[in-house]
């Protein structure tokens, strides 16, 4: 009986995790301030652009938030809604005003840190996005890995790329690029 007891303690902790990891941030005033900080960077961007005489507000996440001191990812979906703009109350999000105005585009805005270290905002139309933003390629992705102990070879501190561990060269591009440099030094 014991047992059976532990078996669905640890069966309704994994499914509570499970639920709490699937959260998709869909209500603006339960996101981290941390993420508020840079999506009303967003939603100030978005308001000057698309929203006319409309409020522009937050709708939901598109990815996980990367904020760290050596990078910023934060790609959110806006929408424009059936609220006027109302000069005194700003572009903040406004929880009274998450209805999307008839006919309007999903607006995708990303904030990111730049390779030159500067910060990008840029919200456009998402089937804009989807077709391509040569814009959002001066952003650092958060995607881009480090040297890491798995990632090295030799005892060496740099980062190889391919499949580790195989002596076939054709998988090791910094192995071809040390052949050719070889090569052309006549070793």
């Amino acid at each position: 009986m014991n047992k059976m007891n532990a078996v669905l303690k640890l069966l309704l902790l994994a499914t509570v995790t499970l639920l709490v990891s699937a959260q998709e941030w869909n209500n603006y005033q339960s996101l981290p301030e941390l993420y508020r900080t840079h999506i009303d960077k967003a939603l100030r961007d978005a308001n000057k652009k698309f929203g006319g005489l409309h409020h522009v507000a937050y709708e939901k996440l598109l990815s996980t938030p990367k904020i760290t001191d050596n990078n910023l990812y934060v790609n959110v979906r806006l929408i424009v809604t059936t609220c006027k703009k109302e000069p005194n109350k700003g572009f903040a999000h406004r929880d009274d005003c998450i209805t999307q105005k008839p006919k309007t585009p999903w607006i995708d805005c990303l904030v990111c840190k730049k390779e030159n270290g500067g910060e990008l905002i840029d919200c456009a139309r998402q089937v804009d996005v989807r077709s391509g933003r040569d814009i959002r390629k001066q952003c650092v992705y958060w995607t881009h890995g480090g040297a890491t102990v798995l990632s090295q070879k030799s005892g060496n501190s740099k980062q190889e790329l391919g499949c580790l561990g195989s002596s076939n060269p054709i998988y090791h591009s910094s192995t071809l690029l040390r052949n050719s440099e070889r090569e052309e030094e006549g070793v």
